[in-house]
């Protein structure tokens, strides 16, 4: 029996995890597959936990933590749990998916024929149109220090041919060998959230496993739509923060020269156009990831902060010779 632990985290979103616990429980998986659902709430309010509450299956268990702990920090209890009990594979999915039934199965058969597979990913969709491809592959490009991805999905199966082997994938829907998790480690927990996953498809290339996109398999998600300048203060934090602790992990040495100075300016560029626009909240966010990135303090955003006095003085210089 092949033992599957679909892992789910809820932060203030129980009507969309319900929905996705749903469009899983409808699956019926083909004999041979045992699927366990397991859902941990990250510190929401008591109108959502009481929304989950009414979430009652067999199937599934509902866990409430009194914090919000992040994405690993959730995630990696769920993994834990996987490694605990002898399951096969876990799958973190996002709560705002939906999943197409025999995407379980597809990705556990692409799984058993590739025993050097750590992780697969199906493709994903724009939520209620299927035809808007939001992923279908990446590879890490060291030299731009940046991410390369297919244009279309008809260009994705020459992609992953030629980048095969540092192909990896995005977290809404990955399934991980739990072998390959004993030998690289649960999620990096001082990143909170993002850039997780670009860490894990790093750790998993290092100890010798690949990841696979399956591109016959489609997993529906309710991504971002917005203008990205819209986005939270804590994601300029967490996403620049955690951009320099990936650098700093991962980047060959061939390409690490100036390293630092690069994240530097391009920290700058960014916290000067949301100056620009008005959003000094956002722009000190990604001034303070910047700091704690090249100190290495990690875990929840704390964005109360002063921004240190070296990065106030460079961030007028920044503006001039990047002409902002």
């Amino acid at each position: 029996m092949i033992k599957v632990l679909v892992s789910i985290l809820n932060w203030n979103g129980s009507d969309s995890t319900i929905q996705c616990v749903n469009t899983l429980l409808a699956d019926h998986v083909p004999a041979g597959i045992q699927v366990a659902i397991r859902v941990i709430d990250n510190g929401s309010n008591s109108v959502e936990t009481n929304v989950l509450k009414n979430l009652e299956h067999p199937l599934v268990d509902v866990l409430f933590n009194p914090v919000n702990t992040g994405f690993t920090g959730g995630q990696n209890a769920n993994i834990q749990y996987a490694l605990d009990h002898d399951f096969d594979y876990v799958w973190l999915l996002n709560n705002d998916t939906v999943v197409p039934a025999g995407t379980i199965a597809c990705l556990v058969a692409c799984m058993q024929v590739n025993p050097a597979c750590g992780a697969v990913s199906p493709v994903i969709v724009r939520m209620g149109n299927p035809d808007t491809v939001d992923f279908c592959g990446a590879a890490h490009d060291w030299i731009a220090i940046d991410t390369l991805r297919p244009a279309t999905l008809a260009d994705a199966p020459a992609f992953l041919e030629k980048h095969k082997g540092r192909v990896w994938a995005v977290g809404t829907a990955l399934l991980l060998r739990v072998s390959a998790v004993r030998q690289v480690g649960l999620l990096d927990d001082r990143l909170f959230a993002y850039y997780d996953d670009d860490d894990y498809g790093a750790r998993l290339m290092t100890a010798g496993w690949c990841t696979h996109i399956a591109l016959e398999a489609r997993v529906e998600h309710a991504c971002f739509e917005g203008d990205m300048y819209r986005r939270p203060p804590y994601f300029f934090y967490l996403t620049t923060r955690n951009a320099v602790f990936f650098a700093l992990t991962h980047v060959p040495k061939p390409h690490r020269r100036f390293l630092r100075a690069r994240y530097i300016d391009r920290t700058l560029v960014m916290a000067n156009k949301l100056t620009k626009q008005g959003q000094k909240d956002k722009a000190n966010a990604c001034l303070l990831g910047l700091a704690d990135g090249l100190a290495g303090h990690g875990g929840a955003p704390k964005l109360t902060r002063r921004v240190p006095l070296w990065l106030r003085v460079l961030q007028p210089l920044g503006r001039l010779w990047n002409r902002i």
